[in-house]
């Protein structure tokens, strides 16, 4: 067998145990009896040493060398290589106690999460916070690189990326987001949403869902949504993708939930099929991930052009809705109004809600904030930046799960997922023109046909800022993104 076939063969070995770790995890979100706890943590332990110790074994590296040599000159091979290369760095920088030690702590703090947040009780779950921090340090400190400890861990989830990025994107876009804040406050014309608040039936909400993504291009038959208590997407293949919106009382958190995950979705589905398994699938990065779940979520999912299309769908689905034009959905998913909850906030505020964990984060890796003054710490900076307090731990400083699961780092990418959708949004229209008749009409295929050949069909094969730069020209910048904020929400809000 050629050396790179069977380097392929191994990477797809590999590639099958983590499937099977992410079911798990899915499982464990979505349908697994909170007794299952112990359990899981002993399974998802055992698996995630099994695939550290086969990624970094010696036939992993042998095979690289034997492919290597056999691969010079073709493009695909040498893509697949340096990802593969990426991988096997990180993995070598940890050693196999440290892996077996997140998974069994993670799995743990994840199900201590869930209960205390429930319960708005975050002293329950401090002491497992606290582990999940330590880790957090070690694991910076084993990779190491950088001019700040932050770098080696924003690294791991947007390759390139930097503190210092973070930090000068976050600083263009704070004054700018306040100020605008603040002359919607000030001077904006009232919008009232309240009639999309009510006792929703979940499962009607999620069929109507189900409806629209369909519509858009979403394949059932390679995927499904599910209810659960937090929303996300996990891919096995690219014949199975699930994703998972969360109830809500407000008719425009499962909306835009839903169709925040379809792009996640879209993008899974729509990856390169001969990659399964290979080190080469999936998305390019998570921040180019999330600037297509934000761009379906907002600049699509909350335009006029998509409401005017859906509805027709929504009065059927919901009667009591007939009286609701396109317009006035269009002004009720668009409402600015400083929330507690980040996946429910609106397109303008949430770069804050984003800021505010950055730089918790940040304090808790460097030793600026205890893990046990993490709650008012979090308090002060919401009534800081938004000018509202949380009720209690449950919708403040316990509502994201990523930090059970040591997913530190990871918030930036948001932002960064916001700025760079609508510079790839900015390229698309060039080449597509009239994307707002295309959708006011339900004909979303050009869209997609679009994403699917510049974006979605180069799975892993760029690395991040090199295809931000091939996709819109230029390097990622909020230039793009304040243009666009700007110009809906004075126009939303009648500042003229």
């Amino acid at each position: 067998m050629d050396p790179y076939a069977k380097l392929i063969d191994h990477c797809r070995e590999i590639a099958a145990l983590e499937g099977a770790l992410s079911l798990m995890q899915w499982d464990q979100q979505v349908l697994m009896p909170a007794g299952g706890t112990e359990a899981r943590s002993g399974q998802t332990t055992r698996l995630a040493s099994m695939i550290h110790r086969k990624l970094v074994s010696d036939e992993t590296r042998a095979l690289m060398v034997e492919a290597r040599n056999s691969s010079a000159g073709d493009p695909e091979r040498m893509a697949m290589l340096v990802a593969l290369q990426r991988d096997l760095k990180t993995r070598e920088s940890f050693p196999l106690e440290l892996i077996e030690r997140k998974a069994r702590v993670t799995s743990n703090a994840y199900q201590a999460w869930r209960k205390a947040r429930e319960e708005n009780d975050f002293t329950s779950y401090e002491p497992h916070l606290a582990e999940v921090v330590e880790i957090v340090k070690e694991s910076a400190a084993l990779l190491g690189a950088g001019d700040h400890p932050y770098d080696s861990l924003i690294d791991l989830y947007e390759e390139g990326s930097s503190f210092a990025e973070a930090k000068s994107v976050f600083e263009q876009l704070k004054p700018f987001t306040l100020n605008l804040l603040a002359e919607i406050r000030d001077g904006g014309s009232p919008i009232d949403d309240s009639i999309l608040v009510a006792d929703w039936d979940q499962q009607r909400l999620r069929q109507f869902m189900e409806h629209i993504l369909r519509e858009v291009g979403f394949d059932f038959s390679r995927g499904r949504l599910d209810i659960a208590k937090n929303a996300f997407c996990t891919t096995f293949a690219t014949s199975d993708v699930r994703m998972t919106t969360r109830a809500s009382e407000h008719i425009k958190g499962v909306v835009s939930s839903s169709i925040h995950e379809m792009g996640h979705a879209l993008y899974e589905q729509n990856s390169n099929p001969g990659w399964d398994g290979t080190p080469l699938q999936g998305g390019a990065s998570l921040a180019i991930h999330e600037s297509q779940s934000r761009t379906w979520e907002n600049v699509v999912g909350r335009s006029l052009p998509f409401w005017t299309h859906f509805l027709p769908d929504l009065h059927r689905f919901f009667p009591n809705l007939n009286g609701v034009s396109a317009g006035d959905m269009f002004k009720m998913m668009n409402c600015v109004e400083p929330s507690m909850i980040r996946v429910g906030a609106d397109e303008l505020t949430y770069n804050l809600h984003i800021l505010i964990r950055f730089e918790l984060e940040v304090e808790l890796l460097t030793g600026a904030l205890a893990v046990s003054d993490l709650p008012s710490a979090w308090n002060e900076k919401y009534c800081e930046y938004l000018g509202i307090t949380p009720l209690n731990d449950g919708e403040g400083c316990l509502q994201d799960v990523h930090w059970s699961r040591g997913s530190f780092g990871y918030f930036p990418t948001y932002t960064f997922g916001n700025l760079i959708g609508v510079q790839v949004w900015d390229s698309l229209n060039r080449d597509v023109p009239n994307t707002g008749a295309l959708i006011e009409r339900g004909e979303f295929q050009p869209i997609l046909s679009w994403l699917v050949q510049n974006l979605y069909g180069l799975s892993r094969s760029l690395k991040p800022k090199d295809l931000v730069r091939q996709l819109t020209g230029a390097d990622m910048t909020p230039d793009n993104w304040m243009r666009y904020a700007d110009r809906k929400y004075r126009a939303l809000y009648n500042l003229g």
